[in-house]
């Protein structure tokens, strides 16, 4: 008879998040327990989340955990004195994984995580292979380096998908205040946007003003001569041309009648 090899599976749902986010996809914690220890006696199955109050969700999804097998580890978030909400899961994490390292010879452990870099190694010298679950586009090098096996997230994501919208949660861990969310849709608005004029026509318009500007502007007075003014007429060539004679009309009196000389002043 054939002796399966102890197996132990933590799941950090951060970085779950992450992964079911960036494929758009959502996954069944049995289904994905079943494949990751298909080849294991399973010792023990351990979910890593966050409980936040603001979100009653969070408390559906660790129930629904439980009853899929996992044993749930949640905190609440705090607030941190640099402002960032944070749990410290990181931190059970490590302890548990290596109080658990004599009891099993291998350690599935799905994450993303940087920090968790030094866990590995440290399982690793207490002679427990690990095999991380993850994806190489999300997780640094120097994580994917230090496991003994990769196991890539994308190949078990036709055996493990769930019906239903993916979910885009991302982790609440992370981040300063409030986790992120998708914002909602924004309505078109039913108002017309105006249209574009058209910059030939708009040219055509600006010329015409311009000419009827310059076509209406009062024409400018020129300067008089200097050798030419009123004081000092211009010499010409020649006599000077001969006025008409003024004609004096007889001194008239109101009613219109001339006034006659009389024979004293004549």
């Amino acid at each position: 008879m054939e002796v399966l090899p102890r197996g132990a599976l933590f799941v950090d749902l951060a970085s779950l998040d992450v992964m079911t986010g960036h494929h758009g996809v959502r996954v069944a914690y049995a289904r994905l327990r079943e494949q990751l220890t298909r080849d294991r006696r399973l010792v023990r199955a351990a979910a890593y989340g966050v409980r936040d109050d603001d979100r009653p969700d969070t408390e559906q999804r660790l129930g629904l955990l439980a009853a899929e097998g996992f044993k749930v580890i949640a905190k609440p978030l705090r607030l941190r004195a640099d402002g960032v909400r944070r749990a410290s899961l990181g931190v059970d994490i490590a302890v548990d994984a290596l109080e658990l390292a004599p009891h099993v010879d291998a350690l599935s452990l799905l994450t993303t995580d940087a920090d968790l870099t030094v866990l590995v190694e440290a399982v690793q010298r207490r002679g427990v292979r690990v095999e991380l679950v993850t994806s190489r586009e999300l997780a640094p090098p120097a994580l994917v380096e230090a496991a003994d096996d990769v196991v890539e997230f994308a190949s078990v994501l036709e055996s493990v998908r769930s019906e239903g919208p993916g979910r885009r949660d991302l982790p609440t861990e992370r981040g300063n205040a409030r986790p992120r969310l998708d914002p909602p849709p924004r309505r078109r608005s039913r108002r017309r946007s105006p249209a574009k004029p058209d910059p030939d026509a708009v040219k055509a318009v600006q010329a015409a003003e311009t000419s009827a500007a310059v076509s209406e502007a009062p024409a400018t007075p020129k300067a008089p001569s200097p050798e030419a003014t009123p004081e000092k007429p211009q010499d010409t060539a020649g006599p000077a041309p001969a006025r008409p004679p003024v004609k004096v009309l007889p001194q008239e009196s109101l009613s219109g009648r001339s006034v006659r000389k009389s024979s004293n002043e004549a």
